[in-house]
Parts: C-alpha cells; sequence; structure tokens
C-alpha cells in the first residue's frame, strides 16, 4: 500500500514542479493575454486572462460535438478562437498548466491555431 502511495505522491510532486517552471517561464515574458487551460477526467476549460488578472473569455468543452475526448477538444479550440476574434484578440500565450502537451491539450492549442489565433 505504502508503494501506491508514494507512487502517486511523485506524480502529484512531478504535476507541480512542471507547473511551477511553466508559470514563471510564461509570466517572465510578461505577455498581454494567456489561454490557462485545465483538464478533468471528463472535460477541458480555458480562460483567457489578461496581463492585469481579469478574465476576459473562458470555455468548455461541455457541449461540444465530437467523437471522442480529443476531437471535442480540437472542436471547442475552434470555436474559442472564433469568440477571442469577435473580442479582437489575435494573440495569446498558451500556458498548459503543467499538464503534458499532447492529447487533448495539444488538440485544443491545434484547434486555436487553425481558428486563426497566434499562440
Amino acid at each position: 500500500m505504502t508503494y501506491l502511495k508514494n507512487k502517486l505522491l511523485e506524480k502529484q510532486r512531478k504535476y507541480l514542479r512542471r507547473k511551477q517552471r511553466v508559470n514563471t517561464q510564461i509570466k517572465l515574458t510578461h505577455p498581454e493575454y494567456r489561454a490557462v487551460i485545465s483538464k478533468s477526467n471528463l472535460y477541458v476549460s480555458v480562460e483567457v486572462i489578461a496581463a492585469n488578472g481579469n478574465t476576459l473569455a473562458s470555455c468548455s468543452d461541455k457541449g461540444v460535438a465530437g467523437a471522442t475526448k480529443t476531437e471535442r477538444a480540437h472542436n471547442a479550440g475552434l470555436t474559442f478562437a472564433e469568440t477571442l476574434k469577435s473580442k479582437k484578440i489575435d494573440k495569446v500565450t498558451f500556458d498548459r498548466n503543467g499538464y503534458l502537451y499532447h492529447g487533448r491539450v495539444k488538440a485544443f492549442a491545434e484547434g486555436l491555431r487553425q481558428g486563426g489565433i497566434v499562440l
């Protein structure tokens, strides 16, 4: 039992280390807008945060069509790109929030790029 507990604690430690490293690297560049992604077992959600800390827009893949979770994330990225363009935001910094850049995180970022947002 302690082996499993230590394994989970190590995973959590690695995630928090990645999150801190990504966060400091992004904040050193002083971006005007950053898109912070968070994910659960079922859904992906994203918020665009301005430099002063205000949330300008948010999106989730809850009501988006798609056969798999990855397809839903990609389609959510496309629709979120339209929302950002309507608010006249063309360039954001993508904050993966400590998650590895593959799967749903990568699909959402590619959806944003295809929608015309510069990451």
